[in-house]
């Protein structure tokens, strides 16, 4: 009874017309109303919704152009018997300087620019990286250059009033030479005889695998190797000295039954034969299975390749001209072929022995330099004015001067991605206002901006030149500003647009709405009902 009793007085009150006091306190619980939605409502909306976004050293970023000029110092150190002066070393210092600029090609509108500077010394170059000993010598009958594998060369002049002019032609094209190199700008005749082919990015370690591929063993032979003790002896050399700037993983293994490549072989006489134009459609990968033991670096496969005994031997000829028995795949690897000794006969196990793969070997190390980029004439190849001698790292596999050149072209092209990744995180993160920055993401920004800065303070140490440490920097920015870049946390912003929060928070905030909306339409048509009221009786009193 007593809830009867309520509701009915509630019925009662709101059935009594309203007084002045009523409708006041109504418009006050309205605009107490409005002004708590206001008050207490957008800001939670806001602070709820809002991402939080670390404010990115963006002035710092941008200040790096492609025309700053990042210079490359070589340091080359004169051994003389008679030693020379220092304002000798300055005069071809000099001389050397102007020739390589006077011969740089134009740079195109959105190359990065770079200036490789010779700085001469006179003495014995200290052994490391960048620094190099030119040994001269007189009384020869030709003016020639012998180059060592370990960072010297032999400069031989007929008189020592030669010795300077020779000097400065023969630094002057090995610092033109690798300036347009690092530049990939690759001379008419190399491009007509195919070393075009596109090297491989850097990475900190590439997943080399081995694989011997025997094509029908069951109408032909079992085919294994002895391929750990080949590795051992011929490809870890080379794993070695690349070590301190990327690392090669080696891995085998042996695929039976795989089955006929793509293409089909012509077959001649004496066996069958590959074009150069069935070349690029060799590698069956769909069916060959490479599969890599780590499968987050980027791959290099190396395959050895035993024809079925009906298709041996099987050979590449180039314009009816036979070449090697193997050739590269672009940024894949490349494929040896093993021809089996004739007297091999179905059902014979036949296991290759290192000095049986030693050819194939050979062939695997001379692709992986290619792939990796280590120039093959480097650092001087012969011409009309000088005659070159380039001795060959027979037992690593790379020289000292094909490492160093290649660490330089490493350093500046990770410069340039780490430049560009940064700027390129810039302007996303300035175009996507509701991206997540977090400061782990900040702190791989500086990181990175700080290794950038430590790359060209370390290539401006002269003469203490520590290319190792300049190499690191720059490598370690370029490995930063990408893993900023790719952050989970940042990419999954990409996909979740305003759109969404308003489909988010539309039924939360409508219900809240409509009330309101109808309580401020109550009270402005009130304030015009009183307007008009007070309007006519104004005018009934003037009347």
């Amino acid at each position: 009874m007593a809830i009867a009793d309520k509701l009915r007085a509630l019925f009662a009150r709101q059935s009594q017309p309203k007084t002045v006091i009523s409708v006041h306190r109504e418009r006050q619980v309205a605009v107490c109303s409005i002004l708590l939605f206001l008050l207490l409502g957008l800001p939670l909306w806001w602070s709820t919704t809002r991402v939080y976004r670390a404010e990115l050293p963006t002035s710092d970023i941008v200040r790096f152009t492609p025309e700053q000029t990042l210079p490359v110092p070589v340091v080359f150190y004169i051994d003389a018997k008679t030693p020379l002066s220092q304002a000798d070393a300055t005069f071809i210092e000099t001389g050397v300087q102007a020739q390589v600029d006077s011969q740089r090609p134009q740079f195109t509108t959105s190359e990065w620019h770079i200036r490789y500077q010779a700085a001469i010394r006179v003495g014995v170059a200290p052994d490391s990286p960048g620094h190099y000993t030119l040994r001269l010598r007189t009384g020869s009958d030709t003016t020639s250059v012998d180059v060592t594998p370990a960072r010297s060369a032999v400069v031989s002049v007929s008189h020592a009033a030669q010795a300077k002019d020779v000097l400065v032609k023969t630094i002057s094209a090995i610092v033109a030479d690798e300036e347009r190199s690092v530049r990939d700008i690759v001379p008419q005749a190399s491009k007509a005889i195919g070393n075009t082919h596109a090297v491989l990015k850097y990475a900190p370690e590439y997943a080399v695998t081995l694989t011997l591929l025997n094509e029908n063993p069951v109408d032909g032979a079992a085919v294994d190797w002895d391929i750990k003790q080949a590795v051992r002896m011929y490809l870890q050399p080379l794993v070695d000295e690349l070590h301190p700037f990327t690392r090669l993983s080696v891995s085998s293994q042996v695929l039976h039954h795989a089955g006929p490549p793509p293409v089909t072989a012509h077959k001649a006489d004496n066996g069958t034969y590959l074009t150069g134009d069935m070349l690029p459609h060799f590698v069956n990968s769909p069916s060959w299975n490479f599969a890599s033991v780590d499968p987050t670096s980027p791959m290099l496969n190396f395959v050895l390749f035993v024809p079925a005994l009906a298709s041996q031997p099987m050979r590449i000829l180039d314009s009816g001209i036979e070449r090697s028995s193997a050739f590269l795949v672009s940024q894949w690897g490349g494929v040896s072929i093993a021809n089996l000794p004739d007297t091999t006969r179905p059902g014979d196990k036949v296991v290759l022995s290192p000095e049986d793969l030693q050819k194939h070997m050979g062939y695997f190390i001379s692709q992986i330099r290619s792939l990796v980029g280590i120039r093959s004439n480097a650092p001087l190849a012969s011409s009309a004015q000088l005659q070159v001698r380039v001795r060959p790292a027979t037992d690593t596999g790379v020289s000292g001067w094909e490492l160093d050149a290649l660490m330089r072209r490493w350093l500046v092209r990770n410069r340039q991605t780490a430049i560009a990744t940064l700027q390129s995180l810039v302007r996303l993160v300035d175009s996507l206002q509701n991206m997540v920055v977090m400061d782990d993401i900040k702190e791989k920004v500086d990181r990175s901006l700080a290794a950038l800065y430590e790359t060209e303070r370390a290539l401006r140490q002269l003469p203490d030149l520590n290319y190792v440490h300049a190499f690191a920097s720059a490598a370690s920015a370029a490995s930063l500003a990408e893993s900023a870049f790719f952050d989970p946390s940042m990419v999954s912003m990409l996909y979740f647009p305003d759109q969404h929060k308003y489909a988010i928070y539309m039924p939360f905030f409508l219900p809240a709405t409509l009330p309101l909306l109808a309580a401020i339409k109550k009270i402005l048509a009130e304030r015009r009902r009183v307007k008009a009221a007070a309007s006519v009786k104004e005018s009934s009193k003037t009347d």
